[in-house]
């Protein structure tokens, strides 16, 4: 991989790691204590989950007119997941974070690589379609900046690129973290890095969810040990809800050529963190086209081409680019014993939900190809409502 240009601003480095099938109420009981706006006193999850519920448009349909809850059922963070509970504590918490569509993986995945989806269904385990979309990656390599796509065995999701497909930076290993521990303990972390796992370190269900976070913590500790935890901003998310509830009804943002709601789809976990993001609990509706809109601001790069993703409001206001660094402290040492900062007395009231982003929701937009023509909007799973 050649590095051509390093960005101009003090962050250096955008890693966006993408987990499996978790909700917010689902993961984060523990932000409860902290004011976040979270369900209490579900009933607590195993470790491993016992089931992995559906969670496609069908099953989000029965959620989304509330024929279901979904799996109602939580984690005990601090004990299950005390690492992940350290950083929603200590940094940037948004916790009105939403699935870019209300359904299962690959097209929220590929909201997250470049915004748009032909797609509303899995066809990972099909024949995989190849389409020529933008994305992020393919962006940053078109200005000049590094990137590498830590994938999982099969190159998923950013095999779906036919920019990207077939690629030397896309590392393919069972866990591909390890290369990832690898280039930033060397000096080689790219500009632009995309971390998925595959099972069991993914934490789909049902899978033993403290694999992947301690998967996830020993690169985040990679990256302080090198010295880069100020020049770095990681964006943690979930892909989808997994088929768990949300007590949190989300705005109708866009909606798929059978009059259902597509957009927003349940809240899922976005955790933002590094030595320059300001801590706290953010409530502003975002989606996960907010993570390649995040990256093009810290990054300096020019707009993607595709609205949903350009006409979003990014969260590059969450890292402080004018100060010395210093913002958030640095995590605990991978493997060492955590202590959560203390919650404050009494415990804060959760911040009202803000009104929804746009007066009124649109028909979803066509997908736009990297030359421009159209592939027309995704309808490939169309709900029958009568």
């Amino acid at each position: 991989m050649t590095h051509t240009q390093t960005p101009a601003g003090p962050i250096k480095h955008v890693v966006c790691m993408v987990q499996e099938n978790h909700t917010t109420d689902n993961y984060f009981l523990s932000m409860a204590a902290y004011g976040a706006n979270i369900a209490t006193g579900w009933q607590v999850s195993p470790n491993p989950p016992a089931i992995d519920p559906p969670h496609d448009r069908h099953a989000y349909y029965r959620w989304l007119t509330q024929q279901s809850t979904g799996d109602h059922v939580q984690f005990d963070t601090t004990s299950v997941l005390p690492f992940y509970a350290w950083l929603a504590a200590s940094g940037a918490f948004l916790e009105n974070h939403c699935s870019g569509f209300g359904t299962n993986s690959t097209p929220n995945h590929l909201l997250i690589v470049g915004g748009q989806s032909p797609t509303l269904r899995n066809p990972r385990h099909n024949t995989q379609p190849v389409w020529d979309l933008p994305s992020l990656p393919g962006h940053a390599q078109d200005n000049g900046l590094s990137w590498k796509a830590y994938t999982g065995a099969t190159g998923y999701p950013v095999e779906f690129y036919q920019q990207l497909k077939g690629s030397a930076n896309i590392v393919r290993s069972a866990k591909p973290s390890q290369q990832f521990l690898d280039d930033a303990a060397n000096g080689s972390l790219p500009t632009l890095a995309m971390v998925w796992h595959d099972e069991p370190y993914d934490e789909h269900p049902t899978a033993d969810v403290s694999l992947g976070m301690d998967a996830v913590w020993q690169a985040v500790d990679a990256v302080v040990q090198a010295g880069r935890w100020d020049e770095t901003v990681f964006l943690l998310t979930w892909d989808d809800w997994g088929g768990f509830d949300d007590h949190v009804a989300t705005p109708n943002v866009e909606y798929a050529p059978d009059g259902v709601q597509l957009a927003y789809g349940p809240r899922v976990p976005l955790l933002m963190f590094g030595g320059r993001v300001r801590p706290g609990i953010d409530s502003r509706w975002c989606s996960h086209v907010s993570l390649p809109k995040t990256a093009l601001q810290l990054l300096g790069l020019p707009p993607l081409g595709v609205p949903r993703v350009d006409n979003d409001g990014g969260l590059a206001d969450l890292v402080d680019l004018a100060g010395g660094g210093g913002t958030m402290p640095q995590p605990p040492a991978y493997g060492s014993q955590i202590m959560l900062p203390d919650p404050p007395q009494p415990t804060p009231q959760p911040a009202p939900l803000p009104p929804s982003p746009v007066a009124s929701p649109k028909l979803v937009d066509e997908v736009i190809l990297r030359d421009g023509t159209s592939l027309g909007r995704p309808q490939d799973v169309l709900i029958r409502t009568h």
